[in-house]
């Protein structure tokens, strides 16, 4: 089974307060207190849409599970059978987020928004959030695309200074919010490019080799 959530679903933000001033090096280096979230620096609609075909793969098989949290299930059945697989696929398909927001986090990335946080939530106590969540600051084009979509796949959205928190009753809604993003990106490709993103894959590997 996959964890659904029993929670209310707002849509509060407001276009004219989203933080319009990042930086390379603020996006690079983390511009937020949420810690042990890496950049994800600029990655392609294929990087995309290959963490949410494999990222459905596991909710698909999770939901025909009887585990109560099931993908968190399948995940440590895999480390504990193949620690070199289970780290290789955590690091090169989901870039270390949790599965179930990881495809939504990279769609997000791809269409040229700063994330800065996500978090699938869970039944036991590894996971910080309540219930699945991803963070992210679009510029205020990109903003109205994306609450376009938030709400034709039922998440919802909250605004804490000028940063959104999107968030879906599990991570069901949360991986089908990814693939609407994805579904969407000539419209944000069509978009002009977010200063921050100038220079930003060069500050990356500069960081890399420190």
């Amino acid at each position: 089974m996959i964890p659904e959530f029993d929670m209310d679903i707002h849509r509060a933000y407001d276009l004219q307060a989203l933080r319009t001033d990042l930086s390379a090096e603020d996006v690079a280096r983390g511009f937020t207190d949420h810690h042990e979230y890496e950049c994800l620096g600029l990655p392609s609609w294929e990087e995309a849409a290959e963490c949410l075909a494999e990222e459905e793969v596991l909710l698909d098989r999770a939901e025909k599970s009887d585990a109560p949290d099931a993908v968190q299930a399948m995940l440590d059945e895999l480390q504990e059978a193949d620690d070199v697989s289970h780290a290789e696929l955590m690091a090169y398909t989901f870039r270390w987020n949790d599965v179930g927001v990881a495809g939504l986090s990279l769609a997000l990335s791809a269409a040229r928004i700063a994330t800065f946080y996500s978090c699938s939530s869970g039944l036991d106590e590894r996971h910080h959030a309540e219930y699945p969540m991803v963070g992210a600051v679009p510029d205020p084009e990109r903003a109205r695309l994306l609450a376009r979509l938030i709400e034709e796949n039922s998440c919802g959205v909250g605004q804490e200074n000028g940063r959104w928190y999107i968030y879906g009753r599990s991570v069901r809604y949360m991986h089908g919010l990814g693939k609407a993003v994805l579904a969407a990106r000539s419209a944000f490709d069509s978009l002009p490019q977010p200063s921050w993103t100038e220079g930003l894959t060069e500050l990356l590997e500069e960081l890399g080799d420190e």
